[in-house]
C-alpha cells in the first residue's frame, strides 16, 4: 500500500467520512436535503456570532471539503449524490450572518434547497469546474442566493417590527 492511501485511511475511510458528511450522503432519498438538515441543527447550536468566525469556518469546509469531495469523485464518480459535504458548506453560506432563531434557519434551510435544486446562473456552469472545486462551487452559488433573499426578507419583516427574524 501507497504512503498516501495509509495518510488517508488505507481505503480511502477518511474520503468517504468527510465527503459524506459523516456517512449522511448514504442515507436514502435525497441525502443532500439530510446532510443541510444536520447542518443547520448544528449550526444552530454552534454558530458564532461574529461574521469572521463564520467566514472562516465556511472557508476552512470549502476547501477541506474540494480537497475531499475530488478524492471521493474517484470512488463515487463526478459529483455523486453520496457527496454531501457541499451541502454543508452552501449552507453555511445561506446561514452566513443570521441569527440562530428558529425562523430564519428554517427559511433559510428551505431557501439553500431551493436555489441548489434550481441552480440559477452562475451556479450551473460553476458545477463544471474541474475536480471537487466543482463540487463545491454551486453549492456557494446557492448559497449565496439564498442569504441574500434570506436577509433582504428579515430586513423587511423587522421594519414590520417581527421579533422572531
Amino acid at each position: 500500500m501507497s504512503e498516501s492511501k495509509k495518510k488517508i485511511g488505507g481505503d480511502g475511510f477518511f474520503v468517504r467520512l468527510i465527503a459524506t458528511f459523516f456517512f449522511s450522503g448514504y442515507l436514502p432519498k435525497a441525502p443532500g436535503t439530510w446532510a443541510s438538515g444536520f447542518t443547520i441543527i448544528i449550526m444552530y447550536f454552534t454558530w458564532p456570532q461574529q461574521w469572521y468566525y463564520q467566514l472562516a469556518a465556511i472557508l476552512v469546509v470549502y476547501v477541506i471539503g474540494a480537497w475531499f469531495s475530488g478524492k471521493a469523485e474517484d470512488q463515487f464518480g463526478h459529483d455523486s449524490g453520496c457527496i454531501v459535504i457541499d451541502e454543508v458548506a452552501g449552507q453555511m453560506v445561506a446561514l452566513f450572518m443570521v441569527p440562530p432563531k428558529i425562523f430564519p434557519f428554517v427559511f433559510g434551510f428551505i431557501l439553500f434547497r431551493i436555489f441548489d435544486i434550481i441552480k440559477p446562473a452562475p451556479a450551473r456552469a460553476w458545477e463544471s469546474l474541474r475536480g471537487g472545486w466543482g463540487v463545491m462551487a454551486d453549492d456557494l452559488a446557492a448559497g449565496f442566493y439564498a442569504v441574500v433573499l434570506l436577509q433582504i426578507i428579515r430586513l423587511f419583516l423587522l421594519n414590520m417590527d417581527l421579533t422572531f427574524v
